[in-house]
């Protein structure tokens, strides 16, 4: 009779230890943080948004929204042309003449990150020094002998 009970014993033990293993692994819910595999069209779609976006970009002739480009690009810009900027929009002076253009009002103006200044309004722009712009309100710079040759890394419009 011991050898039944062991037997007995044993059986259930089984049983109980195979029902708990079974229900701690169960799959996750489909959707679920606990589930990280995600469709092959999920992913096609995310990188056809993101190609989107980066090929949309490139023109400064749009109207382009804040935080849109981090591609460089190099854009002719005729005399008597204004690229205006958006809230950190990087600008270098190739060649041609520049002046700073700011909105109306004291104390703006454009940082010369190579300088460690600020250039403000109408000031000539240095070439090859780096302008970064703070703020989404209409600063840039006004061409005033060109055609001249601006980098470009950002959102902007050539007006």
């Amino acid at each position: 009779m011991k050898k039944w009970g062991y037997g007995v014993t044993g059986a259930a033990l089984a049983v109980i230890v195979s029902t708990l293993s079974t229900g701690a692994a169960a799959p996750a819910e489909p959707g679920s943080d606990a589930d990280p595999v995600v469709t092959k069209s999920y992913v096609e779609q995310i990188r056809q948004d993101i190609l989107n976006q980066v090929k949309g970009s490139g023109s400064g002739t749009q109207n382009p929204t804040p935080g849109e480009s981090a591609t460089l690009v190099v854009e002719k810009v005729e005399e008597g042309s204004t690229v205006i900027g958006y809230a950190g929009t990087e600008l270098i002076l190739r060649t041609g003449k520049a002046v700073v253009h700011t909105p109306v009002g004291d104390g703006y103006g454009l940082p010369d990150l190579t300088a460690g200044t600020n250039i403000t309004k109408g000031k000539n722009i240095p070439a090859n020094h780096h302008l970064l712009l703070p703020q989404n309100d209409e600063r840039g710079l006004k061409v005033v002998k060109g055609p001249a040759y601006v980098m470009i890394r950002g959102a902007y419009v050539i007006k």
